[in-house]
This record gives structure tokens, sequence and C-alpha cells, in this order.
């Protein structure tokens, strides 16, 4: 019962550095994904805010603790929303030819400005999609 005991701790020990190292590789992750040069949002596949990083939120000109839950169609200049949804059915269904690179228009802050989307669908557990934001000057 003892070398049992022992085999079990030793198990537990492996276990426990495993989770450690986890932990340490999602917080890089995270301090990559909030501090990238780039603007990010993770959605839901129905376009709802799950994750925005700092260059997203100067993007979208609202605090990150406003944007989550929101859908990502209400940022979308309101001519263009039919196309954004239109577009997000594809890809969140995973279309064949559904493209995931197109330019639309954003308005926030009283402002219309013209914004480059990237959508990649997450294959994980979860699943979601990770756009790329990019304001044209």
């Amino acid at each position: 019962m003892a070398q049992e005991l022992e085999e079990l701790k030793i198990a537990w020990l492996g276990l426990r550095a495993r989770v450690e190292q986890l932990a340490a590789e999602r917080q890089q992750y995270l301090e990559f994904f909030e501090n990238a040069a780039e603007a990010y949002v993770v959605t839901a596949l129905d376009g709802c805010i799950v994750e925005a990083n700092g260059a997203a939120v100067d993007v979208l000109q609202r605090r990150k603790k406003f944007l989550r839950g929101k859908p990502l169609a209400v940022f979308i200049a309101l001519d263009r929303r039919t196309e954004f949804r239109q577009r997000l059915a594809r890809i969140a269904g995973r279309e064949p030819g559904a493209e995931p690179s197109w330019r639309t228009v954003f308005a926030t802050g009283g402002e219309r400005v013209e914004v480059g989307l990237t959508a990649r669908v997450i294959e994980q557990p979860g699943g979601g999609i990770c756009w790329r934001l990019a304001a044209m000057q």
C-alpha cells in the first residue's frame, strides 16, 4: 500500500507540474493577445464578442468591459449590417467558398471608419471566430 501511495504522489506531482505549465502558457498567450499591435476580437459563432484586445478597444471606441456579450454587428454601419450578418452566417456555418476577408464600414463614436475584416473559425471545443480588424487610413 505504501508503494501505491508513493506512485499516486508521483502522479499527482506530475499532474500539478503540467497544470502549472499550462497556466503559464495560457498567461503568455493572454499577454500576447492583449498587447498585439493589431486589433483582434474573438466572438462566439453567433457574432457576440467574447474577448477583445487593447487595439480592438481603440478601434471600437468602447471600454473592454462593455464589449463582452455585445454583437460585433452593432459596430457595423447600418447600411453594411445585412452583408456582415450574411457573411458571418456563411463563415460560422463553414460554408465552402465563404470569403473570410473583406472591407466594411464601422460606425463608432459618431464616425464612419473603413475597416478590413479577416475571420478565422476557431476549431476547438467551444469554437468561435477570431476577427482581425484593420482600420483603413
